[in-house]
């Protein structure tokens, strides 16, 4: 029996004939068995072998589990994910791809192509200034910050994408506990920020001077990439932080807090694209 095992593995195995004895037989055996069984697995929730997603390999007479084709897709989206950060926003947000990405549009292409040259800077540790993105609604401005943070955890990038309207609300039920300061934290510093919907939000000294003024005074400093999809255009954003007063004070902070935007962030007007829905 023992001999026309070893014919066996001989014959699937001829690289074990200088190692193999009749201790390790069923070890060669099992390197046999669980490759047969990877060739017919269809998937991880179809695998046959002891170690789920693994297959026992061996380098002379050293044996040693082996990553399946299947667990290292697995591996590689999970470690893709880990790296795509939300919160507020739908998951299916996920799925956003610049494979799907329309180009009908001036806007849409030039975003393509600064997209392409940030993400070739940000691999190379050169800092690139990220997008303002305004216009109307349903011309696909949220879409393509999340086809944007799809490409960056490609690449490793850790980045936080955050709809803005609720994130206030968050902030403003947390101010007394320390999650309010972890977030706060967490906005300075995540690799690459990207704020949703900013300007639709019901703007105030506090939210101006305590929460965006810290923050993007920090990852200016810092140079630190930021992203922001909004209907106001600049002039109007800085009418917006002005929070309603006509006071010289507040329209310096409101000028103050939209240069540091200027500092890291480009604009790009998307209004000359069509609406869309997906």
């Amino acid at each position: 029996m023992i001999d026309n095992e070893k014919e066996l593995i001989l014959k699937e195995l001829p690289e074990a004939k200088d190692y193999l004895n009749d201790l390790n037989i069923y070890d060669y055996l099992k390197v046999i068995e669980e490759k047969k069984n990877c060739k017919k697995c269809k998937g991880l929730d179809y695998c046959k072998n002891v170690s789920n997603g693994y297959y026992t390999n061996f380098n002379g007479n050293k044996f040693f589990l082996e990553k399946c084709q299947f667990k290292k897709l697995f591996d590689d989206k999970n470690s893709v994910d880990s790296l795509i950060k939300t919160l507020y926003m739908p998951q299916s947000i996920k799925n956003a791809s610049f494979d799907n990405y329309y180009l009908d549009s001036e806007s849409r292409n030039k975003i393509f192509k600064e997209v392409n040259a940030f993400l070739t800077d940000i691999k190379n540790g050169v800092f690139h200034k990220g997008l303002y993105l305004v216009g109307n609604f349903s011309i696909g401005k949220t879409y393509t910050l999340a086809c944007i943070q799809n490409e960056l955890a490609k690449i490793g990038v850790e980045s936080l994408l955050i709809y803005f309207p609720d994130l206030v609300l968050q902030l403003k039920n947390s101010m007394k506990e320390l999650s309010y300061h972890q977030l706060i934290n967490k906005l300075k510093e995540v690799d690459v920020l990207m704020l949703d919907d900013l300007g639709s939000e019901n703007m105030t000294p506090w939210l101006r001077d305590e929460v965006l003024g810290p923050v993007l005074n920090y990852r200016a400093l810092e140079k630190k990439p930021l992203f922001i999809s909004t209907n106001l255009d600049p002039l109007s954003m800085q009418e917006h932080f002005m929070c309603g007063f006509n006071t010289n004070e507040d329209e310096i902070k409101a000028k103050r807090l939209f240069s540091r935007f200027e500092s890291i962030i480009r604009t790009i007007n998307m209004n000359d694209s069509k609406k869309i829905s997906r």
